[in-house]
């Protein structure tokens, strides 16, 4: 997909919109983003898992946006897939701000961003999940989601460790045996979670840091709330701590479940890289890996 792919398909799926202008916005791992006429983004998917995760967010947005306070996407583009391109693809009206990747980080905007998204947490960590509500979500009990972790421990020990060499292969089992043990004993409330939230997706207004809306949330899931920080601090370390720190305490062992999902993020790059083909992700996973790791044996 491109920028004249993209637009040629909006244009043939939709052809109401009257596209005077367009550019890409940016390109992440996962999809394609075209901006319309200043006014609309349009998200493309790049693969099957992907174009499921979008499907799932288009269902589950409009009933959450009438629970939160801060913006999220509503779609009012949605491409159901027809033979000639046979897959979805949707747009929502742009969401005033930028996001806090794209700009150089201010100091002065730690303490008021960190505040606000601590609240918006808070809210959105409140929302309470029964029955046939927001039903495309995936949901996760405690004994579910180590089960989970399980799994990708063994997935990452048949295909990740026979790139590594001896010593860090050694690591690495050090590392998971280690977290495992840790949260075969660990006690959450299962919670709503955006499930990605890194800089990319937080949006804000850089005149006075604050928070103007919410990207990308076909993550979203009810499982650990601690995951949630996690990507905040992978992202922008203090800022996520201060959101950590304002959000409150959360009881013993929170604070250490957080490190071990920032710890344990290279090993998803690796596999994320190595299953889409994709080298410059497996070969980031890998020097991160190393240096994570190497960081946790010299404390």
């Amino acid at each position: 997909m491109d920028s004249s792919a993209a637009r040629k398909l909006i244009e043939r799926c939709f052809p109401e919109l009257q596209i005077k202008r367009s550019r890409q916005i940016r390109t992440g791992w996962e999809n394609f983003v075209l901006e319309v006429n200043g006014e609309y983004v349009f998200r493309f998917p790049k693969f099957r898992e992907t174009e499921n995760r979008l499907r799932n967010e288009i269902e589950f947005l409009p009933t959450l946006a009438n629970r939160l306070s801060t913006p999220v996407p509503d779609y009012e583009f949605v491409w159901k897939g027809d033979r000639m391109y046979p897959h979805w693809f949707g747009g929502y009206r742009k969401i005033n701000g930028v996001t806090v990747e794209s700009q150089r980080f201010r100091k002065e905007w730690t303490r008021p961003l960190a505040t606000r998204i601590s609240s918006f947490l808070k809210e959105l960590h409140s929302i309470r999940v029964r029955g046939n509500s927001l039903k495309s979500i995936l949901r996760y009990s405690p004994e579910e989601w180590l089960k989970s972790i399980r799994q990708h421990h063994n997935k990452i020990r048949r295909i990740i460790y026979p790139l590594l060499d001896s010593g860090l292969r050694a690591r690495s089992e050090e590392f998971w045996r280690a977290l495992l043990a840790d949260f075969a004993n660990a006690s959450f409330s299962p919670t709503l979670i955006h499930g990605d939230l890194g800089t990319e997706n937080i949006l804000i207004d850089p005149a006075s840091a604050k928070l103007t809306g919410i990207l990308d949330w076909g993550y979203a899931q009810v499982s650990d709330p601690a995951l949630e920080f996690a990507h905040i601090i992978m992202h922008k370390s203090e800022l996520g701590k201060e959101v950590l720190r304002f959000y409150g305490d959360q009881g013993s062992g929170f604070k250490g479940r957080v490190q071990w999902y920032v710890d344990s993020e290279p090993f998803y790059d690796i596999m994320w890289g190595i299953s889409h083909r994709w080298q410059k992700a497996k070969r980031h996973g890998l020097t991160q890996l190393a240096k994570t790791l190497r960081a946790k044996t010299e404390k």
